[in-house]
């Protein structure tokens, strides 16, 4: 890497996004992919890639080690899962400024994440870390009422299950392992509408941008987002501080995050909380909704080339996604209406001859359709009504046994 006078940053995993942003404001990039996978797009975007052990965040520093010599990076940073624990190790082992690694495995683990909101006395919600199908059942007598087990550092709805009785216990452990679960935590049903807060960070002060509601399975995957949130002005107010305040508590310094809150009939309770941009395109309903660009401000405010915002934007109309879930089986026929001019977006993750499977998880959705409107309702009505004229023709499966459709 040339010396320069301009901002060196480093980027690790994920898509072309971050790399564009940054390219766009004159930033140079150093881009960190996985060492085990195929080289992607985003790496050939990027000045400079380099390859290492994701899953190590000693491996990553060490990568990064000689162009920080060469020339010093100013941020590490990641929008991705997969990402936000490496880059928060490599910077803090090259003294780069950003979110600290404690606070980011705070984030990305549910049980310390439920310990630290008891401890500070915000949202209260029963919890146990469990062992055995006896635990669970135990725990579902205690609290008297339906529970949640999941994976305490699980994403995108996987392994997550809803246990309605003690004498479940035993099935819903076999569907947790099943999934792919491990870790297991239980959590009190929280009965309510679900939104999510949208918030930047900067310099550990924390703005809300937008709050979005949020559809969702009874397999707690989500299946639709509408921006702006409908819920009453004082609710939405109620969610925006206690986000504020468990950010505070989790020591987010800067940079996006994305906290899911249910809002209860004793006040709203979070469910979890990313220090990324929310997935399922939230990025663009924000855009639309606000015209804020997230992305660009993750690259440009912490290098001091935008400012960062210190209030809640007015909303100049809605946008809304719904995502498609046909019923499984093998698809036989796929049929879209014409968007050209409307602004619309219709997104296919199968094609003619796939075969669908039930949706168990994010990556099982088969595409989605977004639009915006004159207000939350308006884009509400036109993406729903859109959805509809998608025409997805399945054959059903033979067996109850069927390959998830293209992530």
């Amino acid at each position: 890497m040339t010396n320069g006078s301009g901002p060196v940053l480093a980027i690790v995993a994920g898509t072309p996004q971050l790399v564009d942003a940054a390219s766009e404001l004159g930033v140079r990039t150093v881009f960190v992919h996985a060492a085990d996978a195929p080289r992607p797009k985003a790496a050939e975007a990027a000045d400079h890639a380099v390859a290492a052990d994701l899953d190590d965040g000693e491996a990553v520093r060490a990568a990064l080690a000689p162009f920080h010599e060469r020339q010093p990076l100013a941020r590490v940073l990641s929008l991705t899962e997969r990402g936000l624990l490496p880059a928060a190790a490599a910077a803090g082992g090259l003294g780069v400024p950003g979110n600290s690694l404690h606070t980011v495995r705070l984030l990305q683990d549910k049980r310390r994440m439920r310990e630290l909101l008891a401890d500070r006395g915000l949202s209260p919600v029963r919890s146990r870390s469990l062992s055995s199908p006896a635990g669970l059942a135990d725990f579902c007598r205690e609290v008297g009422g339906p529970v949640i087990l999941k994976p305490a550092g699980g994403s995108s709805s996987r392994a997550v299950g809803r246990v309605d009785d003690p004498r479940d216990a035993d099935a819903a452990w076999r569907r947790f392992t099943a999934a792919g679960g491990t870790d297991p935590v239980a959590e009190e049903f929280l009965d309510g509408p679900e939104i999510s807060v949208e918030g930047f960070s900067h310099q550990g002060r924390h703005t809300v941008v937008a709050i979005t509601d949020k559809q969702v399975l009874p397999s707690f995957v989500e299946v639709g987002h509408t921006m702006p949130s409908a819920l009453p002005p004082a609710t939405l107010e109620e969610a925006a501080a206690l986000t504020v305040a468990f950010l505070d508590a989790v020591g987010l310094h800067e940079g996006p995050s994305h906290t899911e809150v249910k809002v209860t009939g004793h006040g709203p309770r979070i469910i979890e909380s990313h220090n990324r941009i929310g997935g399922d395109k939230i990025r663009e309903l924000v855009r639309r909704t606000y015209g804020v660009d997230l992305v660009a401000l993750t690259v440009a405010c912490p290098l001091g080339l935008r400012p960062a915002p210190t209030h809640r934007p007015v909303a100049r109309g809605g946008a809304a996604i719904r995502f498609l879930t046909p019923p499984p089986g093998t698809v036989r026929h796929i049929r879209t209406p014409d968007t050209a001019g409307g602004g619309a977006v219709i997104a296919l993750d199968v094609g003619v001859g796939d075969t669908i499977g039930p949706v168990r998880r994010s990556q099982d959705r088969a595409g989605y359709v977004l639009t915006d409107g004159r207000d939350a309702a308006d884009a509400a009505r036109r993406c729903e009504l859109l959805a509809q004229q998608v025409q997805i023709e399945v054959a059903a499966a033979a067996s109850p046994s069927h390959r998830p459709v293209k992530g």
